[in-house]
């Protein structure tokens, strides 16, 4: 208390008193616009802001203590009528502030790091001011300006699919095959089946966020707070559905439902709360670099889809926040009046906004196809060499064909092979899964040595089932056609090898 008096009687007639805040906050917001069409765009919107607010509730017991009504009292009381007055509880300490602008004028330099200082009123002119019934509380509000990110630090991605093509399905059925968990052929066909005549459409949405951070940085937990897409007519809830990419779920539960709502007065359909995960994109473990978050997928089916065409764009938000975190890279530490760390520390957080304009007939003529189509050849023996056929006729074609992978364990008697083949299609990729299904037979044949002679017995056969998905974005009869290629060039390779079998007579 003597230091207390000691100070008070300062120059700068500070008065200082010992009181802690409830809670203290920095915040920086971001936007970012965003449009997806034939011609993408993103730019930052303006500069960011951020924002130091501070709580202290008049309560005489947690906050405003008694012995911060006494430190009142004692430096007011030598001073008369107490009028507006004003004092300092605390220093925010601000570390690597370099990056920001706004703080100088309040700001005093503490080394590497500045110094602000925290003041409440502690009187006001008429007298009104309680400080102890906990009825009124002090918000202090410091606005200051930090520099743009080198990088955009949010986007999003949306993609519009009929359930017809089967977006999305390739991968899932390459990783099915892959594992050797699924006959190749009778995946394609329950895929096939799934997703087959269905007038619903499947909106995706996919938000990402990098952000630089400094070595040894700890570990962050952001998350998508909200998002929302204009839907100016008012759908029917009952056709629409909204389901979330579920992170570390099993395999029947890798998406789960989620509650999405109608805001009338806005005219959005809305929903929240969807996790993100890191992604090793940017720097390795805790160095410094940029970090990279991806979103859960959110898939928003619509049973009745009519009112989309009708809509020229759409406008979509997400909003993201990221806790204890600073894109500015500045770091606080609070002290109080005596200059001893306060038990309420700062809470950092910074906020992505980003709208996006969707122009539906620009991305949904963008959308992948993936078409399937199976065929069958008999009396033919089901070994490797027909699997090198199937790589020839398809690097013929100019694909780049990997490895095939048989079916491990592989049976000899109805053996199974995959090929994955890719090649570029202008700016995409045309991708191609072959799934080939041996089956060995027998068969009786008779074959005449001379005019008078005939011999008979048993050779061995067999037949192939070809499964063959493709994949390509927005050109379905370029799609139709390599398919139709490589079955027409696989079937004159299969029956030339087919005539040179019944040529020798085996």
């Amino acid at each position: 208390m003597s230091m207390l008096g000691q100070r008070r009687a300062r120059g700068d007639d500070t008065v200082y008193v010992r009181a802690t805040p409830q809670k203290v906050e920095l915040t920086e917001t971001y936007a970012v616009d965003q449009e997806i069409s034939r011609n993408p765009t993103i730019e930052q919107v303006g500069d960011g802001a951020g924002r130091i607010e501070a709580t202290v509730p008049y309560d005489g017991y947690e906050f405003f203590t008694r012995q911060a009504v006494a430190d009142v009292e004692r430096a007011l009381g030598t001073r008369g009528a107490p009028g507006e007055r004003r004092a300092t509880i605390g220093h925010l300490l601000l570390a690597d502030h370099t990056n920001t602008s706004g703080l100088r004028n309040v700001m005093r330099p503490h080394g590497q790091a500045g110094l602000v200082p925290l003041s409440i009123p502690v009187a006001d002119r008429d007298g009104t001011l309680d400080l102890s019934g906990g009825r009124q509380a002090s918000v202090v509000t410091l606005d200051y300006q930090p520099e743009n990110p080198p990088v955009y630090p949010v986007a999003l991605t949306v993609e519009l699919d009929d359930l017809d093509t089967l977006t999305g399905t390739f991968d899932t059925m390459q990783t099915l095959m892959t594992r050797g968990r699924e006959n190749p052929s009778l995946v394609i066909e329950r895929l096939q089946q799934e997703a087959s005549f269905s007038s619903a459409l499947l909106l995706t949405f996919r938000v990402k966020i990098a952000i630089p951070v400094k070595a040894g940085y700890p570990a962050l937990r952001p998350s998508v707070t909200d998002m929302s897409v204009e839907w100016p007519t008012l759908t029917s809830m009952r056709s629409t559905e909204l389901y979330i990419e579920n992170f570390g779920g099993k395999p029947d539960q890798r998406i789960r439902r989620a509650p999405v709502r109608y805001n009338p007065v806005k005219g959005r359909l809305e929903w929240k709360a969807v996790p993100m995960r890191e992604v090793k994109e940017g720097g390795p473990g805790n160095g410094a670099g940029t970090r990279v978050f991806l979103s859960a997928n959110c898939l928003l089916k619509i049973g009745h889809p009519g009112e989309l065409f009708d809509q020229d764009q759409l406008e979509v938000t997400a909003r993201v926040r990221v806790p204890d975190y600073l894109l500015s890279g500045m770091e606080a530490r609070l002290y109080d009046a005596t200059g001893h760390p306060q038990r309420t520390q700062p809470k950092l957080a910074t906020k992505l906004n980003v709208r996006t304009m969707v122009y539906p007939a620009d991305i949904f003529a963008g959308r992948a196809f993936s078409p399937y189509h199976q065929f069958v050849v008999d009396d033919i023996l089901p070994d490797e060499k027909r699997i090198t056929d199937v790589v020839t006729v398809l690097r013929n074609s100019r694909f780049t064909v990997d490895e095939p992978r048989p079916k491990d364990p592989q049976d000899p008697l109805a053996p199974t092979w995959l090929v994955v083949a890719h090649r570029s299609q202008g700016p995409d990729s045309l991708d191609l899964l072959v799934a080939v299904e041996g089956e060995r037979t027998t068969q009786g044949h008779k074959q005449l040595l001379r005019s008078d002679y005939e011999v008979s017995g048993i050779r061995d056969s067999g037949r192939l089932k070809v499964s063959v998905m493709a994949t390509l974005p927005r050109d379905h009869r370029e799609l139709t056609r390599e398919i139709n290629a490589f079955q027409s060039k696989l079937r004159e390779r299969y029956h030339s090898h087919q005539l040179s079998r019944k040529s020798a007579g085996s």
